[in-house]
């Protein structure tokens, strides 16, 4: 199977969607302005400690450096992971049926997500397992020398792994969209199909992710230094160790606040145009099925839940409503 790369179909879809582009970035702006200023104080706080006793200092800002990793990841996972569900919603839209949601994309996109996952916990465990399975997909399967066929490139194969680790989290995502496009109720027979899909065409679509995850990473590094040369050239004209640390913290926390809000979203449109792109017009393979049942319990979890979402949904349509239903 022909690898591809979507780099720039994935500018065109992100413009596209520039009003969830723009909300990530004025919420992220916001979010990074919060963690930038509690770290600031804190550091200030570290270093008064400090001068009485050094390690002490070093302890509360480490302790300080913890509270704002747990803010982002709560924040991420309670509100932004909820902005790109609906986000990946319209890029769906786009990739599939080439058109765009009618009236707003963000209130469409909500609408796709609320009527898919009508709890938030389905989504999350979805997600979690999809993850997993993936991640077991790649080590059995996905080695570099496949994907590039260069020679000599055993010992990179490592390098990929953990890389690819990274990715997963824009496959696992991919995967769910699925449910967007056949506007399915049963997320778990969606997810579960989805992995057979990916199984049976996962050499574009990790290539993608791989390589967005490693553009990912340059791009931070390009915006480090349009952000640090302007910041080490005022840190030198105000010689002053509190600026220069206030400014240092800024220009980091403006660089990990870009990536989460931009080149992660364009790492998603990228893998999910490679994801859609490879698996159109495929069918899920009963000898993958058997396949992945006999490697991963994840899987087989999955599987089960699929079945179960069956059941249970014949059950109640089969039960008689009582008056209060109509």
């Amino acid at each position: 199977m022909e690898v591809k790369l979507y780099l720039r179909e994935a500018i065109g879809l992100i413009v596209k969607t520039m009003p969830f582009i723009w909300i990530r970035l004025g919420t992220y702006a916001l979010l990074g302005l919060g963690v930038a200023v509690y770290l600031a104080v804190a550091g200030g706080v570290a270093w008064l400690l400090g001068q009485a006793l050094s390690l002490l200092g070093v302890i509360v800002f480490l302790i300080a450096l913890g509270g704002a990793w747990m803010l982002v990841q709560w924040a991420q996972r309670y509100f932004f992971y909820l902005l790109q569900a609906a986000h990946i919603a319209v890029m769906t839209e786009y990739i599939v049926y080439g058109e765009a949601p009618k009236g707003s994309q963000v209130q469409y996109g909500r609408q796709q997500v609320q009527q898919r996952f009508r709890d938030t916990s389905v989504m999350f465990a979805a997600d979690e397992i999809i993850d997993g399975i993936v991640k077991g997909i790649n080590r059995s399967f996905a080695q570099l020398t496949q994907i590039l066929p260069i020679p000599n490139l055993d010992n990179l194969n490592a390098i990929v792994e953990r890389v690819s680790k990274f990715a997963t989290t824009y496959i696992d995502e991919a995967i769910l969209s699925r449910a967007y496009q056949y506007r399915e109720q049963n997320v778990w027979a969606v997810a579960q199909d989805g992995v057979i899909l990916y199984a049976q065409a996962w050499k574009p679509v990790l290539a993608n992710a791989v390589a967005l995850t490693v553009i990912n990473y340059l791009e931070m590094a390009v915006v480090l230094v349009i952000l640090g040369i302007p910041a080490i050239i005022l840190g030198a004209l105000i010689p002053i160790a509190a600026i220069r640390t206030l400014l240092g913290v800024f220009v980091i926390v403006g660089v990990w606040m870009f990536k989460l809000a931009v080149s992660d979203a364009y790492a998603m449109a990228a893998t999910l145009l490679a994801y859609h792109r490879s698996t159109e017009g495929m069918e899920p393979n009963p000898e993958w099925q058997e396949r992945l049942t006999g490697i991963s319990e994840q899987f087989r979890n999955l599987c089960d839940r699929a079945a179960n979402a069956v059941s249970g949904q014949e059950k109640a349509e089969s039960e008689p409503r009582n008056q209060t239903d109509y």
